[in-house]
């Protein structure tokens, strides 16, 4: 099925949203198949994975650890491509951010700035340099 049309209306001006006005818009998230963004999923192959290691040590003979241990290693590798997917699929949401935080930082710079000819109200002017510098450092733990 192709992907939707998404139709971009103009919610603010530049002069009304200077954030808005330096973040250009982020790229399409990646679509990843409901097996990876539903967690269940994954719950479900890690609980058998803990159940059959349980019952490798129950096991009776050594055809039947060895039976088990099998399916334990596929399950593993089921596992570890579902999460390499999920880490895959987050990385490239988190660059696509890593640019548009970096470009709010710069607009967030530039309104700290001019917040004295932006606003009067020392208490507001103060509010928003604090609130800002909040956000700028921590920008560097999430880059």
């Amino acid at each position: 099925m192709p992907p939707k049309k998404i139709s971009a209306k103009k919610t603010s001006s530049p002069a009304q949203s200077p954030v808005a006005a330096a973040t250009p818009p982020a790229p399409p998230a990646p679509a990843l198949p409901p097996a990876f963004t539903n967690p269940d999923i994954v719950d479900a192959y890690k609980a058998l994975y803990d159940i059959l290691g349980r019952a490798y040590w129950d096991a009776s003979d050594l055809n039947a650890k060895d039976t088990i241990q099998g399916a334990r290693d596929h399950i593993y590798e089921i596992l570890t491509d579902l999460n390499r997917a999920r880490l895959e699929a987050n990385t490239a949401l988190f660059l696509a951010l890593k640019s548009k935080i970096d470009d709010n930082n710069k607009a967030l710079d530039d309104i700290k700035e001019k917040i004295n000819s932006i606003t009067k109200n020392i208490s507001t002017a103060s509010s928003v340099i604090a609130a800002i510098a909040k956000v700028l450092s921590i920008a560097p733990v999430l880059l």
